[in-house]
């Protein structure tokens, strides 16, 4: 048994009033919050759809906290150098991360992340989602998703989908179209949707998962959409079905919500998530996600865990089951 000392009895004696010190805090900093500006951290450069609404989150948190709320960009390395500098930061609500679906599939992909993907934060809402959209080259001659799967199999491996680049969203999902038929599709990268979008007009792709940023070509019938991947049909195409109708689980949508560092206390927590659901319900606000073909869709703090945490879970397996490689 060690000897207790009186320089150990110190040291445990100020390691207990460090800890009652910080216990007593944290409800005074709640109730206190906010007193200074706070800051979302976009994940990716300004201007486009993720920093649109960000922007729109902000106005809403500011006009209800009273404080500004900013919106910084610090794009990069799969969206792990955001996330990178939230984990980092003190857990008093100041700093916030504007989570998305990416944060969710690098940790699968990208080695030495300084942080883990599920202890580091705090999860404190999702407001958003939008889709990716099946669409097929012109003259490729299938109008429904199974009219597809059967052209691919009787193509036996020569058929290809495209990309907006190795390790995102649309390539994943073009891997589990090859998972859940057993198809061989070889996979082409882009950098970028629009260039794949591009090579999928000239007929040098057959198929791809774009974002929303092909939904005005859908709409105005220069390509034709097959599916989309949320759980539900979305109003932009209400007549064209879910990949879930055809393969159960077959989800892959772009989320957009807020988490914190953990540790920052609940009570800040509740109060940001209930800003941001009464902002799902504005009429404003959806037109504004509308106009950028997204939907709302809100989840709480403990519903949006659960949610993060299937997701990781699922694209890990994806990526691990078929060897996905970012070099």
């Amino acid at each position: 048994m060690a000897h207790w000392t009186p320089l150990r009895s110190l040291r445990h004696s100020l390691r207990l009033l460090c800890l009652t010190t910080l216990l007593v805090a944290l409800p005074a900093v709640a109730q206190n919050w906010p007193t200074k500006p706070v800051t979302i951290i976009n994940p990716y450069p300004p201007g486009g759809g993720m920093d649109v609404v960000l922007r729109l989150m902000a106005h809403e948190l500011s006009a209800d906290l009273g404080q500004s709320v900013l919106v910084d960009s610090k794009p990069g390395a799969g969206a792990t150098i955001s996330a990178g500098y939230v984990a980092r930061s003190a857990p008093d609500g100041y700093t916030l991360l504007g989570s998305t679906s990416q944060h969710a599939v690098s940790p699968s992909l990208l080695k030495g992340i300084p942080y883990q993907f599920i202890e580091s934060f705090a999860p404190v809402a999702v407001v958003a989602e939008s889709p990716f959209v099946l669409i097929v080259r012109p003259g490729l001659n299938v109008e429904t998703v199974p009219q597809l799967i059967e052209l691919i199999k009787s193509k036996g491996g020569s058929m290809n989908f495209g990309s907006s680049g190795p390790g995102g969203l649309p390539h994943l999902a073009g891997v589990m179209l090859n998972k859940v038929t057993g198809a061989n599709v070889t996979h082409v990268p882009f950098q970028g949707t629009a260039p794949a979008f591009t090579a999928l007009l000239g007929g040098q792709i057959d198929f791809l998962f774009g974002d929303v940023s092909v939904m005005p070509s859908v709409v105005a019938g220069k390509v034709k959409a097959l599916a989309v991947t949320t759980e539900k049909r979305i109003p932009q195409l209400p007549n064209v079905p879910t990949m879930t109708d055809y393969f159960p689980n077959f989800s892959f949508v772009v989320y957009i919500g807020l988490e914190a560092p953990a540790g920052t206390p609940r009570a800040v927590i509740d109060r940001i998530s209930a800003t941001l659901q009464k902002t799902t319900r504005s009429p404003a606000f959806i037109q504004r996600l509308a106009d950028a073909s997204s939907t709302p869709r809100y989840l709480g703090p403990d519903e949006f865990n659960a949610f993060k945490t299937a997701e990781f879970r699922k694209y890990e397996q994806l990526i691990r089951d078929a060897g996905v490689k970012v070099e």
